[in-house]
């Protein structure tokens, strides 16, 4: 199993709805930068070059606000990039974007490969066994560095579940489900 782009999220934890459809969250703005109300941002992908390329974002503020905004520059920086905006921002115009999320329509996250998704795609599906037994939603997924492993929750319940082709059996994005194999000591 592929995570994709790990950070790559839905933004506040549930799909976003906009009139153009569905957004992805590809940044969180951690604090202002300088006196020129530039931002820091923590990239949600595994892809920071992508910033290069974008002239506008759109910013989903902690107030629920979405505001669009013109890139000037993008540098990296210890931790992330830095941003700056055109026209420059005021350092209180910066801080009231703190905390918020870049985000892009889900229809412009470029596609991954075969048995490769993003973790937006992962997070809510129900996950069951071959043999028909319900476990629970997947409510987070750890990145462990080998591979991910699927926190799924039902009630009181939790499980692990390794996302490895030897456990994960289907994926079905679209109806958002999840079927796999329980080996020897995984529940």
């Amino acid at each position: 199993m592929c995570a994709g782009d790990p950070g790559i999220d839905q933004v506040a934890g549930s799909r976003e709805q906009a009139a153009g459809g569905d957004f992805v969250s590809i940044g969180y703005i951690v604090k202002t930068c300088g006196i020129k109300g530039d931002v820091k941002v923590v990239p949600l992908t595994d892809i920071p070059d992508r910033y290069t390329t974008l002239k506008k974002v759109c910013i989903h503020t902690t107030s629920g606000e979405k505001r669009e905004y013109c890139i000037r520059d993008v540098r990296e920086v210890k931790g992330g990039l830095r941003l700056s905006f055109t026209p420059a921002l005021s350092v209180s115009e910066a801080e009231e974007i703190v905390g918020g999320y870049i985000i892009a329509p889900e229809g412009d996250v470029p596609g991954l490969g075969k048995d490769c998704y993003y973790h937006f795609e992962i997070i809510g599906m129900e996950v069951s066994t071959e043999d028909g037994r319900y476990l629970g939603k997947i409510a987070d997924i750890l990145s462990t560095g080998g591979n991910d492993v699927y926190i799924v929750r039902d009630r009181d319940q939790e499980y692990l579940i390794p996302a490895i082709h030897d456990v994960v059996k289907e994926v079905d994005t679209k109806a958002k489900r999840m079927v796999i194999t329980l080996i020897e000591g995984l529940i």
